[in-house]
């Protein structure tokens, strides 16, 4: 009888081990797989009215343009910006934000939200420009911020890298009316998946797609 006890038990160990060891491979797989998925990007939206900035320094604001549910009070993180990791290591930046975004004298005349992907906890995370200026860019120059750096993609050969250099000189996401260099600081942060290429001026502004101000192509 005893003997039979110690059985049963072995053998629900041996379940439990074999379900937890499936259980880590889904997960791994699925991690994996989340990994792997390019960044879905939902196009540009210009912000209504800036609320107000929080400790992580997200963006509060309003935005006209999207259903009350999304646009009331979202909060909006800054693509490409690593801030500090605390309140008192942003002081300064937030600071700076303050008195560039919610300002009454110096109010900016547009913000736009570009390249918009989801963000966690719920947020909205983008490329924000400010009166045609990209806010991460002048955080980074201010010192204010770091921007995030980026594992580099294997080398290619010779040959290929020249004739991508060739075919895509100019870049834009397809849901932007506005096509960059290669090398523009909103090139580098855009979503590759969404992205379409130009090997000349010409054929950009041919599908109805204006120059950056940043970059100046």
């Amino acid at each position: 009888m005893r003997g039979l006890k110690n059985m049963k038990k072995s053998e629900i160990l041996l379940e439990l081990t074999v379900v937890a060891i499936l259980a880590m491979t889904i997960a791994g797989a699925a991690a994996q797989q989340s990994k792997s998925e390019p960044v879905q990007a939902y196009g540009d939206v210009t912000v209504s009215t800036v609320l107000r900035l929080d400790e992580h320094v997200r963006i509060f604001c309003d935005i006209a343009e999207l259903p009350p549910v999304i646009g009331q009070n979202i909060p909006v993180r800054i693509n490409g910006l690593k801030p500090a990791d605390t309140a008192k290591g942003n002081l300064k930046l937030l600071m700076f934000l303050n008195d560039l975004l919610l300002s009454k004298t110096t109010k900016p005349k547009q913000i736009v939200l570009k390249d918009i992907q989801r963000g966690e906890p719920f947020c909205l995370v983008a490329d924000i420009e400010v009166d045609g200026q990209d806010l991460c860019d002048l955080l980074i120059e201010k010192k204010l911020a770091q921007k995030i750096i980026e594992v580099p993609q294997p080398e290619k050969t010779e040959s290929s890298s020249s004739t991508a250099a060739n075919e895509g000189r100019f870049i834009a996401s397809k849901s932007s009316k506005v096509y960059h260099r290669s090398s523009c600081s909103h090139a580098k942060r855009m979503n590759a998946a969404k992205a379409v290429r130009f090997s000349t001026r010409e054929t950009a502004e041919k599908t109805g797609r204006r120059p950056c101000k940043i970059c100046k192509p």
